[in-house]
């Protein structure tokens, strides 16, 4: 059980008894939302005008189970995270070392055989990597979406779900409306019919053959989604126009040799 997170420099496991649990990985993988830029949404105009130039990240909050399997050290362990300052976490198997601050623990029980928790983690400043080799990733099937001239799968991505969406026609923006107390209902101008934009949802695996390779194809696609300006999405013979909003739900499934990571990640096609 040795060897498989270090705070602070000390494995956790032989100081404090303390490991992380089953799934326990698959939040320190989440890349942090956009803080929203600001836009313009011109009645007479489809879609919205996006100030890109710029983009800025939240924090991220990272959850992370934990089970206690040799003593019960846990107050120990707890009393180590929560001192004044950043905590150094280092997860050897997936080649990272974060900086890290307590925000609580959501999640407490006790059994005679241990105790299991979870503790929530801020990354106060989330660290974006520009850094990154042009990727040239492999998938078992090619993918039918570009963006900015680059099939997906260049990234190791293949779309589980989504793509739907993005054909789907946007939102018509509500024209001018007038009530008044005279008559029931209200007149509507149906002279001017402009679309809005629309969130799209995609369902994602990145597939890579190890893990520094797995980090490569992470910074590339990501980085390459989070730069400043309109990103270009190509499929089934149409345009979209759209930038990044969020992601989530990311389930490390394998690690063991190759890798492979599935996660949402969503984007708001502005026309």
């Amino acid at each position: 059980m040795t060897g498989f997170c270090y705070m602070e420099g000390v494995d956790i496991y032989t100081a404090y008894g303390v490991i992380i649990a089953e799934n326990g990985h698959n939040d320190f993988l989440t890349f942090p939302a956009l803080v929203e830029p600001d836009k313009n949404d011109w009645p007479e105009e489809n879609g919205i005008e996006v100030d890109l130039s710029e983009l800025t990240f939240q924090p991220r909050e990272i959850t992370v189970p934990f089970a206690v399997i040799s003593g019960n050290n846990w107050k120990g362990f707890y009393q180590m995270l929560t001192a004044v300052g950043y905590r150094s976490v280092n997860i050897p198997v997936l080649q990272k070392t974060w900086n890290l601050r307590v925000s609580e623990m959501p999640a407490f029980e006790e059994f005679p055989a241990g105790t299991i928790f979870e503790v929530k983690f801020v990354e106060d400043y989330p660290v974006i990597n520009r850094s990154y080799p042009i990727p040239t990733g492999t998938t078992p099937i090619a993918c039918a979406i570009s963006m900015d001239g680059i099939r997906l799968d260049k990234y190791g991505i293949i779309i589980e779900d989504g793509l739907d969406d993005l054909q789907r026609p946007a939102p018509l923006k509500k024209a001018l409306t007038r009530k008044s107390s005279g008559i029931s209902g209200q007149i509507y101008d149906t002279q001017l019919v402009r679309f809005a934009e629309k969130e799209i949802t995609l369902k994602c695996y990145l597939n890579a053959s190890q893990m520094a390779d797995f980090w490569n194809l992470y910074n590339a696609f990501f980085g390459d989604l989070t730069k400043a300006g309109e990103r270009t999405f190509t499929y089934a013979e149409s345009t979209f126009y759209g930038y990044y909003r969020k992601s989530g739900n990311f389930d490390l499934i394998t690690h063991a040799r190759e890798v492979v990571l599935k996660f949402d990640v969503t984007i708001c096609i502005v026309k």
